[in-house]
């Protein structure tokens, strides 16, 4: 019987530890989210009019609508530190406003900080950019 134990114990041990630990304590993996505003208390926005921006949270992988284009780009998560890759994405030529919106929306998330789920259910993102800090909003999504 104190084999049997012993056995088990080593195989759940081992198979612990195959998993990847990233991904177990993801808390935002499988999610996705619609930006509502972003930057500080000085000066916030909103998404410009038929638009929309949205991320995706899937196994170590973001993905979503930056308005005009599609991007995607890699993140790692530890506590509460969320850091993202440098974005790639399609190459759509947009209205100018709408490639400001999107440059600027990439920029903020190729700068994120921290993040944190609040009392609202929503995301918050922090940032710091050259043109100071802020925190992008987002509400909850469903998949595209």
């Amino acid at each position: 019987m104190k084999n049997l134990l012993l056995s088990l114990s080593v195989a759940s041990l081992s198979i612990l530890s195959m998993i990847n630990p990233s991904m177990a304590s993801d808390a935002l993996s499988g999610t996705s989210w619609k930006l509502i505003s972003w930057g500080n208390e000085k000066s916030t926005q909103t998404p410009l009019d038929e638009t929309e921006i949205t991320l995706q949270f899937e196994n170590d992988q973001i993905s979503g609508s930056s308005s005009c284009n599609r991007y995607f780009a890699s993140y790692t998560l530890k506590d509460e530190q969320l850091k993202f890759g440098v974005a790639g994405r399609t190459q759509m030529a947009c209205p100018e406003e709408i490639m400001k919106q999107e440059d600027q929306f990439l920029s903020a998330l190729e700068k994120s900080r921290t993040f944190q789920i609040n009392a609202e259910g929503k995301l918050q993102i922090n940032y710091k950019t050259n043109q100071g800090s802020g925190v992008m909003i987002f509400t909850p999504n469903q998949p595209e």
